[in-house]
């Protein structure tokens, strides 16, 4: 059967899965949107199934540290690391489920009773990395063909249409529409949109033209200095694939969809070789918009030292930062060994030795990077709303390639969707297993319960809830307050609904869960942010003079919080389908 993913995209709904689930995976293999093949995420779960996600039995609470007490990320269930560690982490809050811990390859992690283990199923999928199978591995899921009832999936984008086949049970790596920041076009076309109205505070991304619709204007830019030049690109590859830098118009098909992006002519070097960034950016929820920047990430240098001069602007391994290309530089002869790759930290630590403000160049890092989500984040939400009703299902890590120009300026080149996390060398282990790890665990993986329930997690959003007229009437209020005066106001956080207690609440849970992540949005320092949103939405407000007042003590917001838990104010909204806090 063949469908539309949304796109006008066409393509067989249904492949065959490998029959080894843990065969080795191709470090080049690249998804775009518009080209996957998926099988209906749903597998063999049928519309309307109601699989209640929590109601575990009391064995499971064997499998929780602590007997129900909290327990920070990265806290340890014994001070000897030959014990096994815990397999749930138990929440904050009186009658919100536990999630399950994730670790690194080798980790001893208790084990639950059969019952309970044979729900532990996550979907195989090609692209699945060998990082991530460890850390399933070690908390005891099995890699399972797509037909069956898994709970998790990390692979290629799904079509647009495969996400009304979700459950709440399960977990998927994208967001319907994510192209919209993943592609280049769209990225820039988003951040050209946002200039329009604010001017300089969007130029964040290097001046991009979309061919064949901007072929003039290109023309134009090159005839007019014979110093321009320009990195021409698919607008949805990855890997260096089809990258060239040129200001030769003959040599750009301008009738052909791409993107020609102005190139930074003078980048800051290191050793005399250009570099780049891979910074990883996760998205939790849209609606609020939740967004973490992993402290770890990648430096890829150029394999031969950098030179402005016009006769080697054709030469990839000295003007492009790829590792995929750059990796050749060895085997083609124009470099006496491996190309280098440092730790993100690694740099930190060489550039403030040299003088430079890091602290400075990582909050500008931070602007550029929570600009570009914020300049996507409605049409992919808004892509969103149409094939999903729980918005919990979907997250999704993002792989950021900056570059800084000799005043340490960050440009932002592209976003990736499915950043590779294939681990060839000891340094992409040591950064991308832990990531992993953190990534897992940020999710907030529930376990399906043997029981029916209507709903299957209090992360999901019931439809009667969005019908409450206080809360409806609270939240036009707020709104309205903001778009008029451009401030939220104590008040919206002193008398709190049934969905903000469940939005703060599955906050906090997620932000103990946090690992080596840190929350870039909302922060108590992005305020002055939210005016750039093109559309208000009460949750980013709510969420935002949340974060304002927790910035002194977390633990007095959390104890509020557990104040309305522990007095039922969620559960008389819910069916009593999950386990309760003093089963943990």
């Amino acid at each position: 059967m063949s469908i539309s993913d949304g796109e006008g995209n066409f393509g067989d709904f249904a492949i065959t899965a490998q029959d080894d689930a843990s065969s080795t995976l191709s470090s080049e293999e690249t998804p775009t949107e518009e080209s996957e093949n998926v099988t209906s995420p749903g597998g063999s779960i049928k519309q309307g199934d109601g699989i209640g996600m929590c109601g575990l039995t009391e064995m499971v609470a064997q499998c929780l540290s602590g007997n129900g007490k909290k327990n920070n990320e990265n806290q340890t269930a014994s001070s000897s690391q030959t014990d096994p560690q815990p397999f749930l982490r138990s929440s904050f809050f009186t009658h919100i489920p536990p999630t399950v811990r994730f670790y690194t390859k080798g980790t001893r992690v208790s084990r639950p009773n059969r019952k309970l283990c044979n729900r532990l199923q996550w979907c195989h999928n090609s692209l699945l990395p060998i990082v991530m199978r460890n850390s399933l591995a070690a908390s005891h899921f099995k890699v399972v063909d797509e037909s069956l009832q898994w709970i998790g999936y990390w692979g290629r984008h799904l079509k647009s249409v495969q996400y009304k086949t979700l459950k709440p049970i399960q977990k998927v790596n994208h967001f319907p529409g994510a192209f919209h920041i993943g592609r280049k076009d769209r990225l820039w076309l988003h951040l050209k949109a946002m200039q329009k109205t604010w001017g300089d505070e969007f130029k964040v991304m290097p001046y991009t033209y979309v061919l064949p619709k901007d072929a003039k204007e290109l023309r134009d830019y090159l005839e007019s200095d014979p110093n321009h030049h320009v990195i021409v690109k698919p607008p949805a590859s990855a890997r260096g694939t089809g990258i060239s830098v040129t200001r030769n118009l003959k040599e750009i098909p301008t009738k052909t969809a791409l993107v020609a992006q102005h190139y930074v002519a003078r980048p800051m070097t290191i050793n005399g070789a250009k570099f780049d960034l891979r910074l990883y950016a996760y998205v939790t929820s849209l609606d609020p918009l939740r967004l973490y920047l992993y402290e770890e990430g990648l430096v890829r240098f150029a394999s031969v030292p950098y030179s402005s001069c016009l006769s080697t602007i054709s030469n990839r391994y000295m003007h492009l930062t790829n590792y995929s290309i750059n990796k050749l530089a060895e085997a083609d002869g124009v470099a006496e060994g491996a190309v280098p790759k440092w730790r993100l930290s690694e740099l930190w630590t060489y550039l403030d030795a040299n003088g430079w403000d890091v602290t400075q160049i990582q909050a500008m890092i931070d602007d550029t990077i929570i600009k570009a989500v914020i300049a996507c984040e409605k049409s992919v939400r808004e892509h969103m709303t149409r094939f999903i009703d729980c918005g919990f299902v979907c997250h999704e890590l993002f792989g950021i390639d900056i570059l800084l120009d000799e005043d340490a300026r960050p440009w932002l080149l592209e976003v990736n969707i499915s950043p590779s996390l294939h681990s060839g060398t000891p340094l992409d282990i040591a950064v991308k297993a832990p990531l992993a790890k953190d990534v897992l665990n940020m999710a907030g993986i529930q376990v399906p319960a043997d029981d029916g329930g209507s709903f299957s997690s209090f992360c999901e959003k019931p439809r009667y809830w969005q019908q409450d007229k206080k809360t409806m009437s609270k939240e036009r209020h707020f709104a309205g307050k903001y778009k008029r005066e451009g401030r939220i106001g104590n008040s919206i956080t002193k008398r709190l609904t049934p969905e903000d207690v469940r939005i703060l609440c599955e906050f906090e849970d997620e932000y103990a869960r946090k690992g080596d992540f840190r929350l870039l949005f909302p922060s108590s320092t992005t305020v002055e942010l939210q005016q750039y949103f093109p559309e208000v939405l009460y949750s980013n407000l709510l969420l935002q003079q949340w974060q304002i007042l927790q910035d002194d003590d977390r633990q007095i917001g959390i104890d509020r919080l557990e104040d309305y838990c522990r007095d039922g104010y969620l559960t008389k909204f819910l069916e009593e389908s999950t386990i309760q806090q003093e089963d943990v």
